[in-house]
């Protein structure tokens, strides 16, 4: 079958395997349960528009870009009879480890010079840590979490309904961590973790864009039961200028000229982000007419320039001297 294969294909193919492996039909076979588990996890990203688009084009469904884990064979070989390739961004937490913490994202607003130029901020932002008394395990000293009996460490369970359907659902009992705690730890009541106050300076380099985002990895929140920290996403924000807007490495402006310099042509001075610098100006120009300043835009890290880019408008004197009329009548007549 395709990569285009219809939802009415995929939902007959789901239904096929989720019968197959279905725990009335194999009764106290705990494999037929876990190839379901992944059965079903592949169905919600395929029999979903929007998951299936995102899943084919990054490799994962999760809009956060967390890895998730691994995933059984069932669950590849369901994704592969419909040509999705570029495996290993959606799964369910398997043997790898617990899973990983939140990602937090965080807003840093810059001038326009500073996303420019470049500049090293310093952030201050708080997030969780592995607890220091119990190292991140929840559980109080001497003691030790026990695998959760009704998920089996799974940390997910099955909900069969009627026509053969199943749904997986996050563990009641231990909130899908797969583990319980019967003697917590007292100094973080069992959650293994705690508040930090983190410190971090940030490089930026020059050239970023309002919107922009980067992802520092394991900058986030320590996970669950010693699980690794989940990333940091900057997201920048950047304030307009009154004279200049940036596109890519370019900086785009508008200025006007006199009419005699677009009837003559000749040099003026523009100011750019590096300076004030000259501008030739063409005999003739009309309204409209863009110049190109070579390397007058950002110089970013790897050595490319972008140029200054401005647009004139010729300048038309609201009065005028009756010795200025008088010029203009003769201008006129010279040319009609």
């Amino acid at each position: 079958m395709s990569k285009d294969a219809t939802q009415e294909e995929i939902k007959k193919a789901y239904r096929a395997l989720a019968k197959k492996h279905h725990p009335d039909r194999n009764p106290g076979d705990t494999k037929s349960e876990d190839k379901l588990k992944e059965i079903n996890q592949a169905y919600e990203v395929l029999g979903d528009p929007e998951k299936r688009r995102l899943y084919d084009t990054y490799g994962t469904a999760d809009t956060q870009g967390i890895d998730m884990g691994g995933f059984g064979d069932i669950f590849t070989d369901f994704f592969r009879s419909f040509g999705f390739g570029g495996f290993g961004g959606f799964g369910r937490r398997g043997p790898s480890g617990p899973p990983a913490g939140q990602t937090l994202r965080l807003t840093i607003p810059l001038t326009f010079d500073e996303a420019f130029f470049g500049v090293e901020k310093e952030l201050a932002f708080n997030r969780d840590i592995h607890c220091s008394t119990c190292k991140g395990t929840g559980a109080k000293h001497g003691s030790t979490p026990r695998t959760c009996s009704e998920c089996r460490g799974q940390g997910q369970v099955m909900n069969s309904y009627q026509r053969g359907f199943t749904r997986i659902v996050t563990c009641p009992t231990c909130r899908g961590l797969g583990e319980v705690i019967d003697s917590p730890c007292p100094d973080c009541s069992g959650r293994g973790l705690q508040k930090d106050r983190h410190e971090l300076k940030v490089p930026i380099p020059p050239g970023v864009e309002d919107g922009q985002a980067i992802r520092v990895r394991g900058g986030g929140s320590a996970g669950h039961r010693g699980g690794p920290p989940g990333d940091l996403i900057l997201v920048f924000s950047v304030e307009p200028h009154d004279l200049f807007v940036r596109r890519g490495l370019h900086v785009y402006m508008e200025t006007k000229i006199p009419f005699s310099l677009a009837v003559l042509g000749g040099e003026m001075e523009v100011p750019t982000m590096h300076g004030t610098s000259k501008m030739k100006v063409t005999k003739g120009t009309s309204s409209g007419t863009v110049f190109r300043m070579k390397g007058k835009g950002v110089h970013s890290d790897d050595g490319r320039q972008g140029d200054q880019l401005v647009r004139v408008d010729i300048e038309i004197p609201e009065t005028l001297s009756k010795e200025q009329e008088q010029y203009i009548k003769q201008y006129d007549n010279f040319f009609n």
